[in-house]
């Protein structure tokens, strides 16, 4: 199946899918978000596919999504709330398409798996992780918001609160004592060990596979999950499309020095703390 940003490949009950922008280190754009819900609508009509591996090309899952800014990108700031709300609500629908996936979705991930792609990656059902791999959701020293509030449900209050509340990132082996992810294994074996969980799962009962995968949602699901992303959705929108001093500066750098200036600017500013 061709696709501009994504790779889309079968291997008999298995399908693959690698997001496919190296060059940005596979940055979710407009593009490769509208591609991931084509290709689960595909996997969900497909019978013959019954576990998925989802991985990024190159040297990451994903650094997140794109906030570099081109011909038609909304900037927050300058945004009504309702269409950035609109903007979001995108977001988290295809992230949902994730959950609600009839068929397991494997995480392989390596090298970033930043922010809105943090998030991507803790929806999977199994998180397998590269001992290279770096976690982390640190929009909020962008001055932007995590749209699918996935991290509460993933790991324990309090280090859910110092991630979000810090920006901080965090190594593989942290990422599994913390319970972000399944588990941890050398670069070189990443995608052997996914492929022996995905086989794995080939073997059982499809409808077990199913109804089991969807009696664990449903028990996220009473304990607040899907309200949860709603509640968070009116305060990301909130917050995305305040103006603050922070972002107002990062976006004088940006639109006089470039994305990566500000960027730096950002990163300069936590580097001694």
């Amino acid at each position: 199946m061709p696709f501009q940003h994504l790779l889309y490949q079968r291997e008999d009950a298995i399908c693959h899918l690698t997001l496919n922008r190296p060059e940005k280190l596979n940055a979710l754009d407009a593009i490769l978000m509208s591609e991931l819900r084509e290709a689960f609508e595909t996997i969900e009509a497909d019978p013959e596919i019954r576990v998925v591996i989802l991985t990024g090309a190159g040297r990451a899952f994903s650094a997140g999504f794109d906030i570099e800014r081109g011909p038609g990108t909304a900037d927050p700031s300058k945004t009504p709330a309702d269409v950035w709300r609109s903007h979001l609500q995108s977001h988290i629908d295809t992230f949902l398409m994730v959950w609600n996936l009839s068929k397991p979705v494997i995480a392989a991930e390596h090298g970033y798996a930043l922010a809105g792609a943090c998030e991507l990656m803790q929806v999977c059902d199994i998180k397998i992780a590269s001992d290279r791999a770096v976690l982390g959701e640190p929009e909020i020293r962008s001055g932007l918001g995590p749209p699918f509030l996935i991290s509460p449900f993933s790991m324990g209050l309090a280090k859910v609160k110092e991630l979000l509340l810090t920006g901080d990132t965090i190594d593989a082996h942290e990422a599994e004592r913390i319970g972000m992810v399944s588990r941890v294994v050398p670069h070189e074996q990443l995608m052997d060990e996914c492929m022996r969980t995905a086989r794995k799962i080939t073997l059982l009962p499809q409808l077990g596979v199913k109804m089991t995968k969807i009696a664990i949602n449903r028990a996220y699901e009473e304990m607040g999950f899907l309200s949860t992303m709603k509640h968070n959705l009116e305060l990301m929108t909130q917050f995305d499309t305040a103006v603050t001093p922070e972002q107002e500066e990062f976006n004088a750098i940006r639109n006089e020095k470039g994305l990566r200036a500000a960027l730096d600017w950002r990163d300069a500013r936590f580097r001694d703390v």
